[in-house]
């Protein structure tokens, strides 16, 4: 494609970084320990090392935490009662997971939970133990609980507003304050927060759905903003103490989810025809968001697609499918090496950030820099309200619905469908672009027939759940499957992986094959088969063991393999997006093969919102 010269270099927003801990807070006239207990346990995905709430009983601030998982609070918090209170569930970034470091922090009259990272703790810790102010913890949201109780003189919303002013970095700040019993006080700064309105009652979480069940009217808090929960009174001040107008906007509400019957993962992973079922709809059934699409891919020359982790994976996959389907070159890059590489974006350029939460902390801030650049940016992700949608000029929304295990699952196959559904909306092949209609409407149908292989990855997890290694391989897209198998294999079952090029068997990772490897071939594309098939002789005849992921019969009829998942019979561009799944329930089923939680992995969040 034709390219224009761009930006030497460019103007770089310097990046905020955002922690992953769940804020809940809750003032009116239910038990304020139940709405936050019931607010951590949603947002439990946000971290899980320790947990902690405050609760103002008889004007008193009780404070209770606990390491590990929320439930351990709950059961040592059963008696706890008092209308008013806030609590917190710790992704740790400064120090250890331990009670002390655990949240909510008090200094003086100031009782605070906090998601985010002051950049600047350590001065301001250095100059107010130059006070004579002493820490316990080795937190920074200790240090900002001293600076408030230092600069307080009497009215906790000046306190607030003055530590805004000397804090650096992102951050999301509930409080209570000893001599305003009753009340909540809340900041943000790149960091979400949002507040519930209610009948005589207020909420405020760091994401809606810890409080949808109770009200369906929400109030999102802007970058520099403080408010006050009352019994159902909300004020909204800027930075400066100039009182705003409350904006409310409505939200799904309903019954939150609760836990189901097995793990969340399993849950998710059964709901992904549904999930491309409304995907699907969502962009096909949207005319105005089809020519929105033509207009800011037709207008550049060149595609860039970002993201982290299975973001990125999914990048990997879009950038198959549309230099498939299109034919024109994509590049797919790590958000977090995009935003310092100095990359060659500008404004003939369409940067495709994904990220599922929307608040990934290194795809904002290579989403901010591309903008710098003068790309056009599309936001792919799954929130709505979100960061990443405040950035972007077009979003394109998957309908996976909420995925609450740490896990990815149900989310990459929207993602991956959505790009497939955007090479069709751009492509000026009719006669293509109504077969693949035809073949991307009938995947929640080839889902739901991938889904009836359970049972038999189960037993394969089973045979193979003592590995200590395992590797994946594939071409073209089924390379992008193999990355993404891999990665969730490491993720929950906690077993040594890889995932590459099949071709890139015999350079260097060949050395690694033994009698004690697992290598799992992925073949979905008929006209690569073969080529996969002589990396397979290779490992054969170094002892190792084979599985083969394929829709097709005859690969399996005339190869002896160890073991075979047979997936649904589909296209070449529509066979990817199915074999996944079958991947997905494997690292699923190895995990309780190996006795682990999969739904919370250790030392992972459900989103990277930290540097």
């Amino acid at each position: 494609m034709p390219r224009r010269g761009g930006k030497a270099g460019g103007s770089r927003q310097k990046h905020k970084a955002v922690n992953m801990c769940g804020i809940v807070g809750y003032v009116g006239r239910r038990n304020a320990r139940d709405v936050i207990i019931h607010g951590l346990e949603i947002l439990e995905y946000r971290g899980y090392d320790s947990a902690g709430l405050a609760i103002t009983e008889g004007g008193r601030i009780s404070v209770v935490k606990k390491t590990g998982y929320v439930a351990r609070l709950a059961k040592a918090t059963e008696r706890m009662g008092g209308g008013c209170g806030i609590g917190h569930t710790r992704w740790a970034t400064h120090g250890a997971p331990s009670e002390i470091n655990c949240h909510p922090h008090t200094a003086g009259k100031f009782t605070v939970v906090h998601n985010g990272i002051i950049e600047n703790f350590a001065a301001l810790k250095k100059r107010l133990e130059s006070k004579g102010r002493k820490f316990l913890s080795e937190t920074d949201t200790e240090v900002a609980a001293c600076l408030m109780d230092d600069l307080y003189k009497g009215d906790p919303t000046e306190a607030l507003a003055a530590a805004m002013k000397k804090l650096k970095g992102a951050f999301a700040f509930a409080v209570l304050c000893a001599d305003r019993p009753g009340e909540i006080f809340l900041m943000k700064r790149h960091s979400p927060l949002v507040v519930g309105l209610g009948d005589g009652e207020c909420f405020a979480a760091s994401d809606c759905s810890a409080f949808c069940g109770y009200t369906d009217t929400a109030v999102f808090m802007k970058d520099g903003e403080i408010g006050v929960m009352g019994e159902g009174v909300f004020t909204l001040y800027d930075g400066n103490l100039v009182k705003k107008t409350v904006r409310t906007e409505k939200i799904d509400g309903g019954a939150p989810c609760g836990q189901p019957a097995e793990d969340f993962m399993k849950k998710e992973i059964f709901e992904t025809p549904a999930a491309l079922r409304d995907t699907v709809s969502a962009v096909f059934g949207d005319d105005n968001l089809k020519k929105r699409i033509i207009d800011i891919f037709s207008k550049n020359d060149k595609v860039v697609m970002t993201g982290c982790g299975t973001a990125y994976n999914a990048c990997l996959m879009g950038k198959s499918l549309f230099e498939r389907v299109l034919r024109v070159p994509v590049e797919a890059e790590f958000a977090s090496e995009f935003r310092y590489k100095n990359p060659i974006v500008d404004d003939k350029t369409v940067v495709v950030a994904v990220s599922q939460s929307g608040e990934t902390a290194d795809t904002l801030a290579a989403v901010r820099l591309a903008k710098s650049l003068g790309a056009d940016v599309v936001a792919l992700t799954n929130a709505g309200r979100s960061a990443i949608t405040r950035e972007a000029d077009l979003t394109l929304l998957t309908a996976a619905g909420p995925e609450r295990a740490v896990a990815a699952t149900k989310s990459y196959s929207a993602q991956a469908a959505a790009f497939l559904c955007v090479a069709t909306v751009l492509s000026y092949d009719m006669k293509t672009v109504e077969k693949i209609r035809e073949e991307i409407c009938c995947l929640p149908s080839l889902a739901s027939k991938a889904l009836a292989s359970a049972g038999e990855v189960k037993a394969l997890a089973a045979l193979y759940g003592k590995k200590r290694s395992v590797f994946f391989i594939g071409r073209g897209p089924d390379y992008a499957l193999a990355v993404e198998s891999s990665l969730k294999l490491k993720e929950v079952s906690y077993v040594h992986s890889e995932g590459f090029a099949a071709g890139e068997l015999k350079h260097g990772t060949l050395a690694l094959i033994d009698r004690d490897a697992l290598v799992i071939a992925i073949v979905t594309q008929r006209h690569t088969a073969e080529k996969t098939l002589s990396a397979l002789y290779e490992v054969k005849a170094r002892g190792g063991k084979i599985m083969i992921v394929t829709p097709f019969d005859d690969l399996i009829a005339e190869n002896r393999f160890d073991a075979v998942i047979k997936t649904p019979p589909s296209s070449g561009l529509t066979a990817p997006v199915t074999a996944m799944i079958p991947l997905q329930l494997f690292a699923y089923y190895m995990s309780k093969e190996r006795g682990i939680n999969p739904d919370k992995p250790r030392n992972l969040a459900k989103s990277v919102t930290v540097e």
